[in-house]
């Protein structure tokens, strides 16, 4: 085939090919007389070219310009991602401009800020189950170790049946104290950890209070000890009764604990148009000043008490219970004079 094309395209025409051509041509209106501004003259229109390619390649810088801009801030976002996830939350994502990214910014920089909370959260509830644990086991191991000796003292030597019987009641206290050590400590790991929910309705205070009052009018007269209480003012509250006669409970208890014979506790209430208070005052020992601050920590003892039993952690209870009805407690004492627990609930 490419035999017969070739010479038929390379050989030259004759004249009659050449008439019968321009006739071909005529017919489709094409001939000598045509207007020439019909077709594109392309050395004359350079300038139209050179314009539409300089233009085109405006456009394409803009556009590279354009994506690097976008890209450049996709990678500060990635860079600040990755730095999340090797736990460095110091980098933020600034856009001073508004639009999309704006918002994108601002998102991101709240999802560090509550992916960082979130980590120290649970690095201080670690720490706290460690110190909990910690806690645990120096109490128990103290009585368990004393209720062992007992027991092989039971087992192994010859006693007396009133040596055996204080053996065992020893035991016994052991035992009482233990329990009482293990469920205040998961009670207040409950409401550390707000997994507790109070029932609040609408009490009168005085009424909550006067009930701890009969109580431990008993536990008080043992001690040779008064519990008075003022009612100066009646006072309807929003709270959880049991759990507020609990907390005072424990603060009352503190104070039967740390005042001597022939001493006074006094339980007054005060109702003004801005705060519930309630005080809790005693003629005891008074705390020094130093220690004011650790009381409510958990399982401190206060230096060169009485109370050498005490497990130190009914105040705790009591400030968590306190707090979990939006108030707060304040501690004003004096060496050798006594001390003034300040409970107030805010009305607003």
């Amino acid at each position: 085939m490419e035999k017969d094309l070739i010479p038929l395209v390379s050989k030259k025409i004759t004249v009659e090919e050449k008439l019968k051509g321009a006739e071909l041509l005529r017919k489709y209106g094409i001939t000598s007389k045509l207007n020439r501004d019909l077709f594109p003259n392309y050395t004359q229109n350079f300038g139209i070219i050179f314009s539409s390619v300089f233009f085109a390649i405006i456009l394409l810088v803009f556009n590279y310009l354009q994506f690097s801009y976008f890209f450049n801030k996709i990678r500060k976002l990635t860079l600040a991602a990755n730095k999340i996830l090797d736990k460095e939350y110091s980098i933020l994502i600034n856009e001073d401009t508004e639009g999309d990214f704006a918002k994108l910014s601002i998102a991101f920089n709240k999802v560090r800020s509550i992916i960082r909370n979130n980590i120290n959260t649970i690095e201080k509830e670690k720490i706290y189950l460690v110190e909990v644990l910690q806690n645990i086991s120096h109490q128990l191991k103290t009585r368990l170790s004393t209720m062992l000796l007992y027991n092989d003292i039971l087992l192994n030597r010859k006693l007396t049946e009133e040596q055996r019987q204080n053996f065992i009641e020893d035991n016994g206290k052991q035992l009482s104290k233990m329990n009482e050590i293990i469920h205040s400590i998961l009670k207040l790991a409950k409401l550390d950890a707000s997994a507790i929910e109070f029932y609040k309705k609408e009490h009168n205070l005085n009424k909550t209070i006067e009930e701890v009052v009969f109580t431990l009018k008993s536990f008080a007269a043992e001690k040779e000890l008064e519990i008075n209480l003022i009612n100066n003012d009646s006072i309807d509250f929003l709270h959880d009764k049991l759990w507020i006669q609990e907390a005072i409970t424990n603060i009352v208890k503190n104070a039967i604990d740390h005042t001597k014979p022939k001493g006074i506790i006094d339980i007054s209430l005060i109702n003004n148009p801005a705060y519930y208070r309630i005080i809790i005052k005693d003629t005891g020992e008074g705390i020094e000043q130093e220690e004011i601050v650790n009381i409510f920590k958990r399982f401190h003892k206060i230096k060169h008490s009485n109370k050498s039993d005490s497990v130190g952690i009914g105040l705790a209870i009591s400030k968590s219970i306190i707090e979990g009805h939006n108030g707060y407690i304040d501690v004003k004492s004096e060496k050798g004079i006594g001390t003034s627990f300040n409970i107030t609930f805010m009305k607003y």
